[in-house]
C-alpha cells in the first residue's frame, strides 16, 4: 500500500470516528440497552471507535516505517 493511499484511508476513518461519535453520528445509536460487556451500548459503540483508531493509526505507523525505511534515510 502506498503511503499516500494509507494515509487517505486513515483520514476517512478518523472523520467517520468523529462523526459517529459525536451528536448527529451517535443519535441512532444513543440506548442504553443491549449491554456490550458490561457497558451501555452507546458507551461500547464509543468505545469501539476508539479501539479501531488504536488498529488504524498502528497500521498507518508501519506503511509510514516501511516506507521511511525503503528511502534509506
Amino acid at each position: 500500500m502506498s503511503l499516500r493511499t494509507a494515509r487517505i484511508l486513515t483520514s476517512i476513518y478518523l472523520a467517520l470516528a468523529l462523526f459517529f461519535v459525536t451528536w448527529p453520528g451517535l443519535k441512532p445509536f444513543a440506548r442504553i440497552e443491549p449491554l456490550v460487556l458490561g457497558l451501555p451500548f452507546s458507551m461500547a459503540w464509543i468505545a469501539g471507535w476508539i479501539a479501531g483508531s488504536v488498529f488504524v493509526l498502528y497500521g498507518l505507523d508501519r506503511v509510514e516505517r516501511r516506507h521511511r525505511d525503503g528511502e534509506g534515510s
